[in-house]
């Protein structure tokens, strides 16, 4: 009878968990949590929802600073003050740093997954991103 008791509370506790997992997640879990990091590495991503989530993260946080920010012409006078390393070691960038190179990977990710968005926000898998380059390749070698 217990091992009957035992067994039934484990499917039932597994079924919870599933459905635990399966569940989307709430704008507050993703303002706490970058879940943005493991939705990119999901090929059937929806973009618009990562795209929400990374803003969510981000909203009322500092941000990383672009190489550009710093070394290109649209830094000022303040910032070129400063440098790289005091913005990067500036305590209350805290979250910055540690997922910098996340953040650059995520914009490096929607710019290179953009062309492809469906309005939708579902992303064309890779066969159908080769099939529209091998269309357009054809289509330029005719117009030769």
């Amino acid at each position: 009878m217990n091992k009957g008791i035992l067994f039934s509370g484990l499917i039932l506790f597994s079924f919870w968990l599933q459905a635990q997992n399966s569940k989307p997640y709430t704008e507050k879990y993703m303002m706490k949590h970058p879940v943005w990091i493991e939705m990119i590495k999901n090929p059937e991503v929806n973009y618009f929802e990562a795209k929400k989530a990374f803003e969510l993260f981000w909203k009322g946080k500092d941000q990383p600073v672009e190489e550009e920010e710093i070394l290109g012409k649209k830094h000022d006078q303040e910032k070129r003050k400063k440098g790289f390393v005091y913005r990067l070691f500036n305590q209350k960038e805290e979250t910055a740093r540690k997922y910098a190179f996340e953040h650059k990977r995520f914009k490096h990710w929607m710019m290179t997954v953009e062309p492809y968005v469906q309005p939708d926000g579902r992303i064309l898998s890779k066969e159908e991103q080769l099939k529209i380059w091998e269309q357009e390749k054809k289509r330029k070698q005719i117009g030769r």
